[in-house]
């Protein structure tokens, strides 16, 4: 990482401190100085998510709480939208810049820590936080060649959910298989309605769900080689266009959150995490939002669908106060004012002790906990290889279905151009 780069990183930081900084002053009505010299004892910890206004507000807030508690310690908050997260973390961490406890995504994890050393191996802080509230396999998600990296936050899938009102309109019944959904789109398209709407990233999960139960192939072998041919990749777009070429569902550039609310589509694939932001509004609006089944071809030959941790939370391998960033991650996933400020915001939480919390005061409802009881509730579930939702990956997959859509490629010459650049982006000869 080249210095002027290094030095912006840090110069924003600084701006940060220091915006945090006068805002203590003002609410205090102490001078910036002086709010300096009275944090000079105390441990100084960033932490850095994304997150939409209503995450950002609660997490702060939380935050306070948690500085509350332990006096000695004070809580950088660094957060942002999703889109260009990534980027700012790449930037930090290769410059050593990045936040003391950090919100991970999954495939982000391997790709900081291939090896385990990437970030402090949170066994060696187990006596400030409560491993015992994780199961073995939710421990296993953060691992690496035996080190504790992370620890999930909820567990994820790509979840069905329709407009069930919406359907009973059309006499409909809700889709248990691809066919159905092609069949539904006969019925809607009259009226211009698309019996369910596709985001970026499920429109490639779905394509990758459907060539896996045709062929009976993960994308992925178990020692995580991708081994998908051109011919696998020729499958996924022909069946992507088809869904778009029969009305299915629109082009993920044209997805509108609010078309199901709003009764111009009949329902969305998205992460149970998603699930209240996607669909809150359309409950609200009297529609009736049913978890549907996780959709197969005919006569699969595999289950096709997987789960993987919403995000993690690891502690930076060079942060100056280990066990106070460990009691941090603690009160993040295990303790009840953060579980009752979260409620279910980011998914039904993974942590035992969370859910206890929840469960107790009679909030465990909803469309997430829906969706999060039929994904633990589905045996053939397995975990998602994290190098699936390689971005770069995806965006050849939906540039190349685009071009088909459109007819500027035809079907065999599409699929051997994204073969030939996803190949190459895998480390593939």
């Amino acid at each position: 990482m080249n210095r002027r780069i290094r030095k912006r990183k840090i110069q924003k930081k600084a701006m940060r401190i220091t915006a945090l900084v006068c805002t203590a002053a003002l609410m205090t009505g102490c001078t910036p100085e002086e709010v300096r010299e009275s944090h000079d004892h105390i441990s100084r910890l960033s932490f850095s998510w994304w997150g939409k206004d209503i995450r950002n507000e609660y997490t702060v807030a939380a935050l306070r709480t948690f500085e509350e508690q332990n006096k000695n310690v004070f809580v950088v908050p660094e957060y942002s939208e999703f889109d260009g997260f990534k980027t700012r973390m790449d930037v930090e961490f290769y410059s050593d810049t990045e936040a003391d406890v950090m919100q991970l995504n999954y495939n982000w994890l391997w790709e900081y820590s291939p090896d385990g050393e990437g970030f402090w191996d949170l066994y060696e802080l187990s006596d400030h936080i409560n491993l015992d509230s994780f199961d073995e396999s939710d421990l296993a998600c953060g691992t690496i060649n035996g080190k504790l990296n992370a620890l999930p936050t909820s567990f994820n899938c790509m979840t069905f959910y329709y407009n069930k009102s919406l359907y009973d309109k059309y006499g409909l019944s809700i889709p248990e298989s691809w066919t159905d959904l092609i069949e539904a789109a006969k019925v809607m398209k009259s009226d211009e309605v698309y019996p369910i709407a596709l985001t970026t990233k499920s429109a490639w999960l779905c394509s990758a769900a459907f060539c896996e139960q045709t062929t009976g192939k993960p994308m992925f072998s178990e020692s995580g080689e991708f081994q998908y041919t051109e011919e696998d990749i020729k499958l996924m777009l022909g069946f992507y266009n088809e869904l778009l070429k029969n009305k299915v569902t629109k082009l993920t550039r044209s997805f509108d959150r609010k078309d199901l609310e709003e009764g111009r589509i009949g329902g969305v694939v998205a992460w149970i995490s998603d699930s209240e932001y996607y669909c809150s509004p359309a409950q609200d609006a009297g529609f009736n939002i049913v978890v549907g089944d996780y959709l197969q071809a005919e006569n699969s030959r595999s289950f096709g669908w997987y789960k993987k941790p919403t995000s993690l939370y690891a502690v930076k391998k060079t942060t100056k106060y280990p066990e106070q960033a460990a009691k941090l991650v603690d009160y993040l996933v295990n303790s009840e004012d953060m579980t009752l400020f979260q409620g279910t915001e980011k998914g039904i939480p993974a942590s035992k002790a969370a859910v206890e919390t929840l469960e107790s005061r009679d909030m465990l409802s909803g469309i997430s906990y829906t969706a999060n009881k039929k994904m633990n509730a589905a045996e053939n579930l397995g975990t998602m290889n994290t190098q699936i939702e390689n971005a770069d990956v995806i965006d050849v997959f939906i540039s190349a279905a685009e071009e088909l859509y459109y007819d500027r490629s035809e079907l065999e010459t599409s699929a051997r151009s994204a073969y030939n650049k996803i190949a190459q982006l895998y480390g593939i000869s």
